[in-house]
């Protein structure tokens, strides 16, 4: 394989400038700083398929998901026939899970057939994840004015969103978009905004179910948690509680029996010891330690590691924020790393990408916390100094 040439690229690359610009400058509101996010969000897309691409970087996965998606290109499958079409969507997928396969095929259609085609889209999706995700974090976690425009810029060119998003044709990217627009339909929802809430999570909820049915399960799973562990919140709280079981119902309901128990099954097949998967989990890859296929991970991995102590400390500042959505927040993190502790073919690096906007939240929490407190302490030691001063 070869790298694909620039007249191929070009459209993606408006696209990605293009959206990332208006993005930008609506969170930012400086022309000159969102015309440069938008060239290094494009120019890093066209840098690697234009001169660097050779394949290294793919996974079988990858080409199930391109051979499936010009499949149903070829047989202009899409959502609008996909009822009349149900079966052979179901036998190109493998099951029910079909929906990033479909998610090629537009792919296909808006930026051409080829390999860099859904990775342009995944970038995209990114974009928008980064949007969406200051402005919760604003609303959330009383992120305002510089703050707010310093997590964006840290969102949108976080290094492991980069990696992935950039290089491979994976649907943890599309998850990851997914992810947050859960957490704003949570957020909405605890803020009375409930018919918002409905209306934002019911198709997404709808389109897991055929892409990874456990991201709903487990946010219910978390909502229940974080509910049930809250130490006030009256009818309120009773009114939380019953939504969390209501949603819990309805998607055990839809997966029935035997989706339960194929589920039981699979966890029991590959339970590990979850101390070691955790540790597993959360440190996957080493740095500087990947199989060439992974390799692309490095250097994002090595700023993993650096911030770690800062997203732990990140983690406890949200915590400690104590309202109904940051205490749901960290639960929610924790309900998918226990899933991921104990299911030994979760703990590889792609399965925590759906979690990166939660983990940019926490490193980013922490190192603002961190920094907070040092200039608090460097400031009482200066009036220190000069009360020192003047009383001589």
């Amino acid at each position: 394989m070869s790298p694909f040439g620039l007249d191929a690229l070009a459209i993606p690359f408006m696209a990605i400038f293009l959206l990332t610009l208006v993005a930008s400058i609506r969170i930012t509101g400086n022309p000159a700083l969102s015309i440069f996010l938008a060239l290094c969000k494009a120019a890093l897309f066209v840098a690697y398929f234009g001169w660097v691409f050779d394949g290294t970087y793919t996974f079988l996965d990858d080409w199930t998901y391109v051979d499936g998606g010009r499949e149903l290109l070829r047989r202009g499958i899409g959502v609008s026939n996909l009822a009349e079409n149900w079966q052979y969507v179901l036998m190109i997928g493998g099951g029910d899970h079909f929906a990033y396969y479909l998610y090629n095929t537009y792919a296909f259609r808006l930026f051409g057939d080829a390999y860099f085609a859904p990775v342009a889209l995944n970038v995209i999706a990114t974009v928008i994840a980064a949007h969406l995700g200051t402005r919760l974090a604003a609303t959330e976690f009383n992120l305002a004015g510089m703050g707010q425009k310093l997590f964006f810029v840290f969102l949108l060119l976080h290094p492991d969103i980069l990696a992935w998003s950039n290089v491979m044709n994976g649907k943890d990217l599309l998850l990851l978009l997914f992810h947050v627009f859960l957490l704003l339909s949570v957020s909405l929802y605890m803020r009375g905004r409930v018919l918002q809430a409905l209306m934002l999570a019911a198709p997404v909820v709808l389109v897991l179910f055929f892409l990874r049915f456990y991201v709903p399960v487990l946010f219910a799973v978390a909502l229940s948690a974080s509910v049930l562990t809250a130490r006030s919140g009256g009818w309120k709280r009773i009114g939380y509680l019953l939504v969390a079981t209501l949603l819990m119902a309805t998607m055990l309901l839809w997966i029935g029996g035997a989706g339960i128990q194929y589920a039981i099954d699979q966890v029991r097949a590959a339970m590990v010891n979850p101390v070691f998967g955790f540790i597993r989990m959360l440190l996957t890859p080493v740095p500087f330690n990947t199989d060439e296929a992974y390799a692309f991970l490095n250097l994002p991995a090595a700023l993993h590691w650096m911030l770690m102590p800062f997203a732990v400390f990140g983690a406890f500042s949200v915590w400690r924020q104590g309202s109904p959505f940051s205490r749901f927040f960290v639960t929610y993190v924790l309900v998918f790393m226990s899933l991921y502790a104990v299911f030994g073919e979760l703990q590889g690096p792609r399965h925590r990408v759906q979690l990166d906007y939660a983990w940019a939240v926490f490193q980013f929490m922490g190192v603002k916390r961190f920094l907070e407190t040092v200039l608090v302490s460097i400031n009482a030691r200066r009036r220190e100094a000069q009360l020192t001063l003047s009383e001589r």
